[in-house]
């Protein structure tokens, strides 16, 4: 086969390694957090705290991704992503308790921090400026295909959630595959020769600053619907487990409209459209926070957050790919970063409210958290 070229093949390849990585790989715990609670009797705070190793491993990787895509490609960080996706989720579905569960976590949850960037070189290299947008934009809603493909599966599996992170591992290897042989091999020219020298100044400046503010904050709130939204609408009586399966294929349905992040950044402006998406993922975890325990609440907020969630990541790549224009994958890289410190936090905190005040609190503080994020946008043109 011969290495993709243009923005539908690069949209798909991408997508599918995000699917993987993300979608299964770093969100599958938030999926099958009931059954694994009860095999390993797993609290609310250990279950943060497991959680939270994934995204410290994701930071790890983001940091060490732009010099392994200088050095070696994009092509060698997507398939380290997609090698570490599959063993890290094939450990969480052997863990005999809390330890090694952990450490698949921790393995699994280090691929995303591989995968996404590379992309952006990619897209810049491979795809024409016109259609660049709407390629970054389908290849961030794969995480929403990701779940959508996750959730039927762990349905599938009736509640034996060991075999469902098999499958999710098997799903990560074809991923991987395809990859392989489809991305060019090598560096790339236009990650070889950037327009100025890499330094702190040039990372965090002023025109990077609000964005790199806003994801942090974006991370952080909705780090807690994803690790919780399912355990809580079970064990609330919102849902029985089956449906909380069922309610992360109508999150992972909705994240798909993340793609049309690039056509909404174009009709509506990306300030205009980055604000009216940040106002429904807060509105979204603002109604479970008071109404957790109600299944109608539980599954329209679901359908809210995951069109909303995919279309912020999306419209912030967009931004991203504007302030860091002269190093796309470095940007992008950093504004995953500024994310997942945000999720790193969220689990922590939002198990510990849980605990200690119930979910009502945990899901209001996220959706307040969200709202100061959304701030962010002021800093943006109008159009």
């Amino acid at each position: 086969m011969r290495p993709i070229g243009g923005a539908a093949g690069m949209a798909v390849t991408g997508a599918a390694m995000v699917g993987v990585t993300f979608g299964m790989a770093r969100y599958g715990l938030g999926l099958t957090a009931p059954d694994v609670r009860g095999t390993l009797g797993l609290g609310s705070a250990a279950l943060g705290l497991i959680a939270a190793g994934s995204y410290v491993a994701y930071l790890a990787a983001t940091a060490a991704a732009p010099a392994l895509i200088a050095r070696r490609g994009p092509r060698t960080a997507v398939l380290g992503a997609g090698i570490l996706a599959a063993t890290g989720m094939l450990v969480v579905a052997a863990a005999p308790g809390p330890a090694v569960l952990a450490v698949g976590i921790l393995v699994a949850g280090a691929s995303s921090g591989l995968a996404f960037p590379p992309f952006a070189d990619l897209v810049v290299a491979r795809v024409t400026p016109r259609r660049r947008g709407r390629a970054l934009a389908v290849i961030s809603s794969g995480t929403g295909l990701g779940v959508a493909l996750a959730a039927p599966v762990a349905l599938l599996a009736a509640g034996d959630w060991r075999t469902a992170w098999v499958a999710y591992a098997a799903l990560a290897l074809v991923a991987t595959a395809w990859a392989a042989r489809a991305l060019p091999r090598g560096t790339l020219r236009a990650a070889r020769a950037p327009a100025e020298r890499l330094t702190w100044r040039w990372l965090l400046c002023q025109r990077s600053g609000p964005l790199l503010a806003g994801a942090l904050l974006v991370g952080l709130g909705s780090s807690v619907y994803w690790t919780f939204a399912v355990d809580v609408a079970v064990g609330e009586g919102a849902l029985s487990p089956q449906g909380g399966r069922a309610l992360f294929v109508a999150v992972g349905l909705a994240s798909v409209l993340g793609g049309l992040g690039g056509e909404l950044a174009r009709t509506a402006g990306l300030r205009a459209g980055l604000l009216a998406s940040a106002l429904l993922l807060a509105g979204a975890l603002g109604a479970l926070a008071v109404a957790p325990g109600t299944g109608t609440v539980a599954v329209l907020a679901g359908v809210a957050f995951g069109c909303a969630y995919n279309l912020v990541i999306a419209l912030q790549v967009l931004w991203s790919a504007e302030v860091f224009a002269q190093r796309p994958s470095t940007g992008l890289a950093a504004t995953m970063f500024a994310l997942s410190s945000g999720l790193l936090v969220g689990p922590v905190i939002g198990g510990g409210l849980i605990a200690a005040a119930g979910p009502p609190a945990a899901f209001g503080a996220a959706a307040g958290v969200v709202l100061v994020g959304a701030l962010s946008t002021l800093w943006l043109p109008s159009r």
